[in-house]
């Protein structure tokens, strides 16, 4: 489960008032991290919290601080209580290992202390969590142990998000410490890249967050795009402070994302720089195109094809069934993007890749709209039995295809992606050669490795 970050000034102004920005997100995250260096009393409401003790704010001092405050166990505590709801989770107050800061043995006692003395003072409708710290594998396999044999159910794993780039070092770490100790909740910090979200996944990680993406709008004038669960950065495009001109091409496609239909409503651009509604605006855009990606990668991605007019004139295999230019590309896509893929087919409704078929005239287009409807249930019914409820489901298929089975599909908990949508079959099958180009995919295509 991914939960957002509230920093600590994630406000934007829309049509004169001040509002939050997870106002501006199309889908909210499962949760929301927060900090006590913040200390927001404005939280969004009905929705699961952990609440962080804000060690990467004091990750340089020797003493843990927030600001002339020292953070103790019953401080941090005391706070927690002042917003917290029954079933937060309340970390419990840690010192980061970084050896360039200095005394590592005393941050490791600080941290040992701590969650001693916080998890005595942690009451039943709360859940602690402690941070999982260490400069080696080993440390932090022992002392994951140390944490749970105290009492801890609830473990976050802290310091990976400043080694991101080392991806294999921080999984194998995670699945240690999974396996390891496989009931405890497992939380990661800071690591919530589309790729990374995919391994926590895989790891049977309980949550992660991460703000990285958020944060680089302002940093770095960064606009994400998303597409098939991949993330392409772009750069804002500047504007004269004082005329609010824009100085240089917008190379951003347009967006209409939540944040960015709202705001285009006050006309604000988020694809270029200006005000804090342009930076806040892009900020928020950035955290709906990582949430987009990540159905990608959270969960696992079935592709449904449409059947083709085209046929063999003899029974085969439904991937090799159909013969047409569209239908060849589609499938071989679809072999490549998914954990499995099925035909969508108007006679037999939906047909595993592998399984024989008899070659049919039958086409949607010409059956009724009851007869369409009935089709739709029957397919509904089909991928019940074979898909996994809450996957992703991506349709390489028609309006008439899609028109009664995609609510059907919403309405069970399934994820629905159209990616071609709006496309003639022209426009469709181009889309499908640029996807389709790759040497490996070749492969795919002309030996019939589907």
């Amino acid at each position: 489960m991914y939960y957002g970050v509230i920093g600590n000034r994630d406000y934007i102004k829309y049509r004169g008032q001040r509002r939050p920005y997870w106002e501006f997100l199309d889908e909210q995250p499962q949760g929301w991290l927060t900090s006590l260096a913040y200390h927001r009393q404005d939280l969004p409401e009905q929705t699961h919290m952990i609440f962080d003790c804000g060690a990467w704010s004091y990750r340089a001092e020797e003493t843990p601080r927030l600001g002339k405050q020292i953070v103790t166990p019953s401080w941090a505590y005391e706070q927690y209580q002042t917003t917290a709801r029954p079933g937060d989770m309340l970390v419990a107050p840690d010192h980061m290992l970084i050896e360039k800061y200095g005394d590592m043995d005393g941050r490791r006692h600080y941290n040992r202390a701590s969650a001693q003395e916080f998890l005595a003072l942690c009451a039943e409708r709360y859940k602690p969590m402690a941070v999982v710290h260490g400069l080696t594998l080993d440390e932090r396999l022992e002392y994951a142990r140390e944490l749970y044999d105290l009492g801890y159910g609830a473990l976050a794993l802290g310091g990976l998000a400043g080694r991101a780039s080392a991806k294999t070092d921080n999984i194998n770490i995670v699945n240690t410490i999974r396996a390891a100790l496989p009931d405890v909740w497992l939380h990661i910090l800071g690591l919530s890249s589309p790729d990374y979200a995919g391994a926590w996944r895989l790891a049977q990680v309980e949550s992660f967050d991460g703000s990285s993406h958020f944060k680089q709008a302002f940093t770095a004038g960064t606009f994400y795009t998303e597409e098939l669960g991949q993330l392409h950065k772009h750069t804002a495009a500047r504007t004269d402070r004082e005329t609010g001109k824009i100085m240089e091409p917008i190379t951003a496609p347009l967006c209409n994302c939540r944040a960015c239909a709202l705001l285009r409503e006050d006309e604000v651009d988020t694809r270029t720089y200006g005000s804090n509604e342009n930076n806040m605006g892009r900020a928020a855009h950035n955290q709906n195109m990582l949430m987009r990606a990540h159905h990608w990668h959270t969960r696992p991605t079935f592709i449904l094809v449409a059947c083709a007019k085209q046929k063999l004139s003899q029974p085969d295999v439904a991937a090799r069934l159909y013969v047409s230019p569209w239908f060849r590309r589609a499938s071989v896509f679809a072999a490549t993007m998914g954990e499995d893929w099925y035909v969508l087919s108007a006679k037999y409704g939906l047909v595993g890749k592998q399984e024989i078929i008899e070659p049919y005239e039958q086409t949607l287009h010409n059956e009724s709209r009851d007869w369409q409807r009935a089709w739709a249930q029957k397919v509904m019914f089909q991928v019940k039995q074979s898909i996994l409820p809450e996957a992703h489901i991506v349709m390489l298929a028609g309006q008439v295809y899609r028109r009664d089975l995609t609510p059907l599909l919403e309405a069970d908990g399934y994820a629905v992606t159209v990616p071609m949508k709006g496309l003639g079959i022209g426009q469709q099958l181009q889309w499908l050669i640029e996807r389709t180009q790759q040497e490996s995919v070749q492969k795919t295509l002309w030996e019939g490795e589907l």
